[in-house]
């Protein structure tokens, strides 16, 4: 074995245990040998780079005597002399700095024959390595062999495995592209519709076929087709949702599975951007092709409620868009197909009228319950479409939130009723109340938009109003909160709108920062005949003076409701009743 060089005059006898440990152990030295003897390992212990004591094991692993190998040189037990070099460069550094090596080995018998041995060192006194070191072998020969055979045994398994693996997926899978088939497709199609039924939602199956692929396959041969057939599947699968499944069914013909859709027009979305993607020239060996879709689609479960009927529906409003020309997409039935172009083309004029001007802000006054004097207005969004005329919010609010617009729309509001209400005059001290879409109240930095636009009017944060409806601050409770906070810590006031229609808890009004209630019209249409509306109402206006909060009531049409209102103790009216909405030139004229 090596070790580091010795101190002078280091004991060197075999007939007691090192000095190194006397006095550290309560064996008799009769225990001492037997426990050495009967250990499973080899433990030698060398000084000068020579044996000075081993145990029987060590002996007969090596092949010796008992005592053959006392005063002989590490190196004996070594395939050759670089064999022993090389573990010493090792092991030297580690044992003479008191630390312990590790080390699987080639070791050699006395017969010439060697073995695969696992090797421990470590100095007999950390303090003073010089001492000696103690070695520990262990024959893992047979370990390694039968390791060897474990690894091989895992290798052709893993390969056997994968092998499986592909023959699985080749038979769902098309060889060409790596998309599911038909096969799949139908089974993931079948499950797709039974979620869809499960959660009353729909399912859309897209037919997508290329356009006069056949005439590049002719004139530039398959090996483009393919290529040009993978990158139609690669721009595919870009467009997917998780969930989503794209399967090529055959030659140039893909089926799109859109599970779980809110309404069937969502797939008008998905269709618009294949249309995009497909139709952006393809470079194929050098060369720019442009192939254009025809895409057909069936809906889950107006046009079909299994999977054949779907993909056979599908393909047969295919063939109808390509009869329309090619490059376009077509619903397999007339009613959708109008419904989807109604909104394709109102989405499109919604993105261009905040550049052009079209949109208005209209303002509802609310008035005092009890002096009947106006005390805040609502600002109510409008849309003066060039074609259709004033739009109501109802007709473009819900596409806007869908599509993205809302922010950048509610952001705009905010500011024309901001300055519109600072126009009017400050000291009158009017607030104008302002709502919140889900998407912009979900919005991070809703606080700092609300905060730049109220430095940019230069109106006091206790003239505007924001309001949140009932639904929206139920859903993430925590979050609602916070924000709520940190819109009040800018002094502005908030109101639950549309309250009754949701589900608020009272544990949660009593937490957020709120300022009114707002009772849905829903809830005064019935005033005063019907009992139930009646109780309501008074229920609800009492919980919330309980609260500490005021009252609005939207919606108010007649004498019978304000007086029935006035009576239950609400503190403000809101309808045609007290004053319809007002584009911002009418609604200043009373004041400025």
């Amino acid at each position: 074995m090596t070790e580091p060089a010795p101190l002078r005059g280091a004991q060197t006898s075999a007939e007691s245990p090192p000095a190194s440990y006397a006095g550290r152990t309560r064996y008799t030295q009769l225990e001492y040998d037997a426990l050495l003897a009967n250990l499973p390992m080899g433990i030698a212990f060398t000084r000068e780079r020579r044996f000075f004591l081993c145990n029987p094991g060590f002996a007969r692993m090596f092949g010796y005597g008992p005592d053959e190998l006392i005063g002989q040189p590490g190196e004996i037990i070594y395939p050759d002399a670089d064999s022993y070099a090389r573990l010493g460069e090792v092991a030297r550094p580690l044992i003479s700095q008191g630390r312990q090596l590790d080390i699987e080995w080639q070791l050699a018998r006395k017969d010439g024959s060697t073995f695969f041995a696992r090797v421990i060192a470590r100095a007999l006194d950390a303090a003073n390595p010089a001492q000696g070191t103690v070695w520990i072998v262990e024959d893992i020969t047979d370990k390694r062999r039968h390791g060897a055979l474990e690894r091989a045994v895992a290798e052709r398994t893993a390969e056997l495995q994968a092998a499986n693996a592909r023959a699985r997926h080749l038979a769902d899978h098309d060889a060409l592209t790596g998309l599911p088939n038909r096969r799949l497709l139908e089974d993931r199609l079948t499950q797709a519709l039974a979620l869809s039924y499960r959660n009353r939602k729909q399912t859309a199956v897209m037919f997508v076929d290329l356009d006069r692929f056949k005439l590049i396959n002719d004139t530039l041969g398959h090996a483009v087709g393919d290529l040009l057939l993978k990158e139609v599947a690669r721009r595919l699968v870009k467009q997917l949702r998780v969930g989503d499944t794209i399967c090529r069914i055959g030659g140039d013909e893909f089926v799109v599975v859109l599970p779980e859709i809110k309404r069937a027009e969502d797939a008008v979305n998905v269709a618009q951007k294949v249309l995009e993607q497909l139709s952006e020239p393809v470079a194929v060996e050098a060369a720019s092709l442009s192939v254009t879709p025809s895409i057909g689609i069936a809906v889950f479960p107006d046009d079909g409620r299994d999977a054949e009927t779907l993909i056979r529906n599908s393909d047969a409003a295919m063939y109808h868009a390509k009869e329309l020309g090619r490059a376009n997409y077509q619903f397999f039935t007339a009613e959708m197909n109008h419904a989807a172009s109604r909104r394709v083309s109102l989405e499109k004029d919604l993105r261009r009228a905040l550049g052009k001007d079209e949109l208005r802000v209209y303002y509802q006054p609310i008035v005092d319950a009890g002096s009947g004097r106006v005390s805040a207005h609502e600002a109510l969004v409008r849309w003066q479409h060039p074609e259709r005329g004033v739009l109501q919010p109802a007709e473009f609010i819900q596409l806007a939130e869908e599509t993205g617009m809302m922010p950048k729309l509610g952001e705009w509001v905010l500011r024309q009723a901001c300055r519109w209400t600072t126009f009017i005059g400050v000291e009158r001290g009017l607030p104008v109340s302002v709502n919140l879409s889900p998407r912009q109240f979900n919005d991070p930095r809703l606080a700092q938009t609300v905060a730049a636009v109220l430095r940019e009017t230069g109106l006091p944060a206790s003239l505007l109003e924001l309001e949140i409806a009932e639904t929206t601050a139920m859903q993430r409770t925590d979050i609602t909160l916070a924000t709520l906070q940190r819109l009040k810590a800018l002094g502005v006031s908030i109101a639950i709108d549309d309250f009754g229609t949701g589900y608020s808890s009272l544990a949660y009004l009593k937490r957020f920062p709120v300022d009114k209630l707002k009772i849905d019209r829903s809830f005064i249409a019935g005033l005063p005949g019907d009992p139930d509306q009646r109780s309501i109402v008074a229920a609800v206006i009492a919980l919330a003076h309980a609260l500490e909060l005021k009252v609005i009531a939207e919606g108010v049409e007649t004498e019978a409701q304000r007086a029935f209102l006035q009576a239950s103790g609400c503190d403000f009216l809101q309808g045609h009743l007290t004053g319809g909405p007002l584009d911002a030139d009418s609604a200043a004229k009373d004041f400025v």
